[in-house]
Order: structure tokens, then sequence, then C-alpha cells
């Protein structure tokens, strides 16, 4: 698991905000996002703000525990395995 980030704000429709903390915010979009005990609480769904300080919108999986959520809370995230790479289409030989 590597460090995302903590929550500046939940959203009036129950998404988290969170301020970045990794350098690989480009390519987190679509990943979970896990809380301290390492529990499933939602996705990444979209990144806003700048690029020198970009902040991902996580939609929980369960909107009512919105509530019980504090500014300051710490999230992580489980990359994308590093594998073989994969081949498209054209990736074979000619």
């Amino acid at each position: 698991m590597k460090k995302l980030g903590r929550v500046e704000q939940v959203t009036r429709d129950g998404n988290l905000v969170i301020s970045c903390e990794t350098p690989d915010a480009p390519r987190i979009i679509g990943l979970s996002v896990y809380d301290e005990e390492m529990r499933r609480i939602g996705r990444i769904v979209d990144l806003i703000g700048r690029v020198e300080e970009p902040r991902a919108v996580v939609k929980l999986e369960n909107p009512e525990i919105a509530s019980t959520i504090k500014p300051g809370t710490l999230y992580y995230y489980k990359p994308v395995s590093e594998g073989k790479p994969r081949r498209g289409r054209r990736g074979g030989r000619r």
C-alpha cells in the first residue's frame, strides 16, 4: 500500500477530496482507496486542482460513512502491480 493523502473535505454528495501526497497522481484514477485499518472505502474517480498540488476525488462505496470522516484522516491506495507489459494488437511480429 502507498500513502494517498489526507482528507481536505467531504462534499455534499458524499465524496472525499484528498490532497495527493503521491508523485504518481496522474496514474491513480480508478484505483481503490483504503483506510488506516486497510479496509476498502472507495475508488478514485477524478483528479482536480493544479498540477503541482492535485486533489483526488474519491467516491465512497458506502455514502453513509461520509458523516463519520474527519478532515485530516490519512488514506492509502494499492498501486497497479508492475508485471510484464501488455502487448496491443500491433505489438506482435511482422
